[in-house]
């Protein structure tokens, strides 16, 4: 729901809050009083496009706030998070807009600043207006089929056939890329065949490249090695004079003084330890050296095999060996595959077939479902708005299938395309009087036609219905007596599943109000200036009086305000 409206420096408004309740919120006032302010303020927060002629004169911005309380629902956060709000509490939503006289205007969703296209998707789930105004759902055929739906209670069989096209749309693409692979493969057939040819002939061994790298380091430096290994071998074990040695001298003076004082007690075995290491060390060196030799052919056929890797990595643009490697099964891996291509995509052809069959009858189901709500959809409509003072007007749902030749999918022997929705689309019609045509309700009816119908359907909807807060503008257009009284009710029976605005003339409609605001203009200064005040029940009946007899307000009037509250509430 609308917890309040701020808004400030806009049009006539100097600056007001009003703190909207639960139920049914009426507003009147004179002509010009600035009622429609309220609404155009509203339709600013909805997504409409502002120009500098409303921002009041003289002043550089004009302002509007708007809070919401609404209980979240899995539709409404999944398009927050599409949309990328920054949305944590769904009972304080703040959505402000600001227009500035120089033209530019910015909005924001919880001081997060949005584009009007994601504030136009997401504030229809926060509220819908309905008057003379673009922000107006039921002027858009595109949302004709969502209403029929709602009335039909179809949001299983919807949601059942939208996955199923999900999926349908995800195995198109996996055989289209299966066949793009099949193409790219036959053509690389020679290709593939030479690589595995040339990878194989290398008879390449994981981390070879590193080993023969570490071996021609040995084979490039052997004279060093002979050298620098021969002198540490001479220090630590066969030279004249040698650390082992020395060490083994120490140990027997180690041993002696360990006789003659217990504080050398336990040095000598650290001592001997040290000994061990020094000839292992020296043994290792002196065996070593035997060992190594230096092998022209070696060393000619390491940088041989080196330069026939390096050439393959850079060729194959790969690190290592073990890379090369895997590259060689992944090739073989495509040639493989190659052959069992056809298989895949006669399999994928196949599961493609079983979905679209699927999709088929469900397509089906969903418009005899349709075709069988429509007729009671049209009846009960033509009777709300019948009650509502549009007694000759009729009603009707055009409902026919989405014909598109060379389409997938068929329904009723016809070839057609799919939305999430189903194969169906549907427009609203009416005839306003008898000997009138059915024409599209957004080509023909006018705006108070337009809330009276949409007031018609959301009676009808009332329950299903997400959107927690209606507003009406000129829903009174051409209506009284016993037709407002009526339309009265039908608002007071919307309020009970809905926050409800409504903007009005008549004292019939006002009656049902749970909370009365009375919009006025006065002048002070040479400047004209907008309010609007909540009303006591006292101040409610005065103004209902007003609004049954004029300007010069009797007690009698005053009377049959009261009486006219009190039968709305019993009804």
């Amino acid at each position: 729901m609308i917890r309040f409206l701020y808004i400030k420096n806009f049009a006539i408004v100097d600056e007001i809050q009003v703190e909207f309740g639960r139920g049914l919120n009426i507003i009147t006032g004179e002509t010009g009083a600035g009622k429609s302010i309220l609404i155009n303020a509203l339709a600013q927060l909805c997504g409409e496009r502002s120009n500098t002629d409303l921002v009041r004169g003289g002043e550089k911005k004009a302002v509007i706030e708007a809070g919401f309380d609404v209980q979240p629902h899995p539709e409404l956060t999944r398009l927050a998070e599409d949309l990328q709000l920054d949305i944590e509490d769904y009972s304080e939503i703040l959505i402000r807009k600001e227009i500035s006289a120089s033209g530019n205007s910015r909005t924001f969703v919880n001081d997060s600043p949005v584009t009007l296209n994601r504030l136009q998707k997401f504030s229809v789930f926060l509220l819908d207006l309905h008057g003379q105004h673009q922000h107006q759902r039921l002027l858009h055929p595109e949302n004709h089929l969502a209403y029929l739906d709602s009335f039909g209670a179809y949001e299983s069989e919807t949601a059942a056939f939208s996955a199923l096209l999900s999926q349908y749309k995800k195995q198109r693409s996996e055989l289209e890329t299966l066949k793009a692979r099949q193409i790219d493969s036959y053509q690389k057939q020679d290709m593939y065949k030479y690589q595995i040819e040339e990878l194989s002939r290398a008879a390449l061994q994981e981390d070879e490249l590193e080993i023969l790298t570490a071996e021609l380091k040995i084979l490039s430096n052997i004279e060093g090695l002979h050298q620098m290994g021969g002198q540490l071998s001479d220090a630590l074990y066969t030279g004249d004079t040698n650390a082992a040695a020395m060490l083994a001298s120490a140990e027997d003076n180690l041993g002696r003084l360990e006789k003659l004082d217990e504080k050398f007690s336990g040095l000598r075995q650290n001592l001997a330890a040290a000994r061990d290491t020094v000839e292992e060390i020296g043994r290792f060196t002196e065996q070593y050296l035997a060992e190594l030799e230096f092998s022209p052919e070696r060393m000619e056929f390491i940088h041989q095999r080196t330069a026939q890797i390096e050439f393959l990595l850079k060729k194959y643009q790969r690190n290592t060996t073990a890379e090369l490697l895997k590259l060689q099964d992944e090739i073989q891996s495509l040639v493989n595959d190659t052959e069992q291509f056809d298989d895949l995509i006669q399999e994928h052809e196949q599961q493609i077939a079983e979905t679209i069959s699927k999709l088929n009858a469900a397509g089906a189901s969903l418009s005899r479902q349709r075709g069988e709500t429509a007729q009671r959809f049209e009846k009960e409509i033509s009777t709300l708005l019948s009650q509502l003072g549009m007694a000759q007007a009729r009603f009707r749902v055009r409902l026919e299938l989405n014909i598109k030749e060379g389409a997938p999918f068929t329904c009723s022997g016809q070839r057609v395309a799919a939305s999430t929705s189903g194969f169906d689309k549907a427009v609203f019609q009416i005839a306003s009087n008898p000997g009138d045509p059915f024409t599209p309700i957004h080509k023909t009816a006018s705006g108070g036609e337009i809330s009276r119908l949409m007031l018609a359907i959301k009676s009808a909807l009332a329950e299903a219905d997400k959107i927690p807060s209606l507003v009406f503008d000129e829903i009174d257009a051409g209506i009284s007596g016993k037709t407002a009284q009526a339309a009265g009710a039908k608002l007071a029976g919307l309020s009970r599943f809905h926050q409800i605005l409504c903007v009005t003339h008549l004292p019939q409609i006002a009656s049902f109000a749970d909370k009365h605001y009375k919009a006025a203009k006065y002048t002070e200064d040479n400047r004209t200036f907008a309010d609007i005040r909540l009303l006591d029940s006292k101040q409610r009946e005065v103004e209902i009086a007003n609004l049954l007899g004029g300007k010069n307000i009797s007690q009698q009037a005053v009377e049959n305000a009261r009486l006219l509250i009190q039968e709305a509430q019993k009804l």
